[in-house]
């Protein structure tokens, strides 16, 4: 199967977005703010902190920390706050609006071209061949960006070397977009190889095995894909990767790499198989000698339901701040199964449509041009990691509303940005903006670092440190 980012033969593959940590709840971000700003500024009861945690396949801790001046500001844009502010309805649907008809599209043919290539460039006359390299790349590229994150994290910083940060992490997104291809066409053509693709009985068994299994280890979350993320080039997080159980690797080394062998070829695989099986479905039922009309199905049916999962997203918020327990899990599992449906048909829609309609008769020609074209668009507009599927994400983790927030925050943060700074003026001093507007990616959940936190205020193209050296 051929899939997303993150989340589709010719399939695609899936961006995956969701929560982190497993069963105790990450610290907050907020303790360690909030010690150091009471012992920056005295007396420390003049300072509010809200909790707050982010997104799907994807979650992250929101922080808010506001002044008694600027309290109301700072709650009106916490992650549970109602939207019944039109300006923020607005932002929210020119969010919605840019991740469904700019970046799902490029992250898609992006993926589409990049399988394509992979078809021509690895053993293109044996198929077993080709998807045990595909595998065999993805696997170890996988595992190395995973288990060298702390590495890149240390060493590569704008505020350390501007111009070269700026190179070896759009090249490292590049890399990794190809390991990430690589990883869901050797699963997804494995998956093939060894299972009929023309039986719909045999194809609906061995999806249903892997979404039981997704359920029972509650990574359901990572099935989602675009348009359901966008996730931004930040420094503060451009190179992490979440693993299942959070093990630190400087602390336990051993479980580390135990934890990252079972989140990348476990996790990964079900996800792979899970999507490989409703792509197959529709390809035997769906139009199946018209590939055209197929594609026009699919792509209606997935954007309908995309339509209907963002308009339903304020009952679920409203619902998942007041659940607990195993039928918050059960709810978010409905919805996240919507979301992942919708996410299928519309990356099967405008696949199957890049096949027919860009260069069909050179396909060679047509696969570099949708594998180049949008990358630099992404990049150009500084979320180029939408394409990236890396990490692993808990179901209905998260405070409040976070369990089922899709990160799609990317006019939001523009608009944020401009407001931050006019509170900076006014109060002479720095408010920092929510994290929920911050993060597109769900994957910082759990992480309570004060470095963190005082990076977010960092703009998208963010001024270099006064110190920064140029090179």
């Amino acid at each position: 199967m051929l899939t997303t980012d993150k989340c589709t033969s010719s399939a695609p593959t899936p961006i995956i977005i969701s929560s982190s940590a497993i069963n105790k709840p990450p610290k907050s971000q907020c303790h360690a703010s909030e010690q150091h700003t009471h012992h920056l500024h005295q007396p420390p009861q003049q300072h509010i902190h809200s909790h707050s945690h982010t997104h799907t396949h994807p979650h992250a801790h929101s922080h808010l920390h506001c002044t008694h001046t600027t309290q109301p500001h700072c709650q009106k844009y916490a992650p549970d706050a109602p939207r019944r502010n039109l300006h923020e309805l607005l932002l929210e649907l020119l969010d919605v609006m840019l991740s469904c008809l700019i970046v799902a599209p490029c992250v898609i043919a992006y993926w589409r071209g990049t399988w394509e290539l992979m078809g021509f460039l690895l053993f293109p006359n044996s198929k077993p061949l080709s998807a045990l390299a595909s595998f065999a790349i993805g696997g170890a590229g996988h595992f190395l960006f995973t288990i060298t994150q702390n590495f890149f994290k240390d060493n590569i910083h704008p505020d350390k070397r501007r111009l070269t940060y700026y190179a070896i992490s759009r090249l490292y997104t590049a890399v990794f977009g190809v390991v990430c291809v690589n990883m869901w066409r050797g699963a997804w053509l494995i998956c093939d190889w060894l299972t009929s693709i023309d039986s719909l009985t045999i194809i609906a068994v061995v999806t249903l095995v892997s979404i039981v299994f997704l359920i029972a280890t509650r990574t359901l979350r990572n099935l989602g894909a675009a348009p359901y993320t966008v996730t931004m080039d930040h420094k503060t997080d451009y190179f992490e990767v979440d693993t299942m159980f959070k093990i630190p690797g400087f602390k336990q080394p051993g479980l580390y790499v135990l934890d990252t062998l079972f989140s990348v070829f476990v996790i990964g695989t079900l996800v792979v198989i899970a999507w490989r099986g409703i792509w197959g479905i529709f390809d035997l039922t769906l139009f199946p000698e018209d590939k055209a009309k197929s594609a026009f199905g699919s792509l209606l049916i997935g954007y309908l339901t995309v339509f209907v999962t963002f308009i339903i997203q304020p009952l679920m918020r409203y619902v998942s701040r007041r659940l607990s327990g195993i039928l918050k899990i059960i709810i978010c599992d409905i919805y996240y199964l919507m979301c992942f449906f919708g996410a299928v048909n519309a990356w099967r829609g405008i696949w199957n449509l890049l096949d027919v309609y860009v260069y069909p008769d050179d396909l060679l020609m047509s696969s570099w041009i949708t594998h180049i074209i949008p990358f630099l668009a992404l990049a150009a507009l500084k979320c180029s990691n939408s394409i990236l599927v890396r990490g692993v994400f808990i179901d209905a983790e998260g405070s409040g509303s976070e369990s089922v927030h899709l990160p799609i925050n990317y006019v939001r943060l523009h608009f944020l940005r401009e407001r931050s700074k006019k509170l900076d003026v006014a109060h002479n001093r720095h408010s920092e903006p929510p994290h929920y507007y911050l993060k597109a990616d769900h994957g910082t959940l759990g992480r309570g670092h004060l470095e963190k936190n005082m990076e977010a205020q960092h703009s998208l193209i963010e001024k270099p440190h006064a110190t920064a050296q140029i090179i």
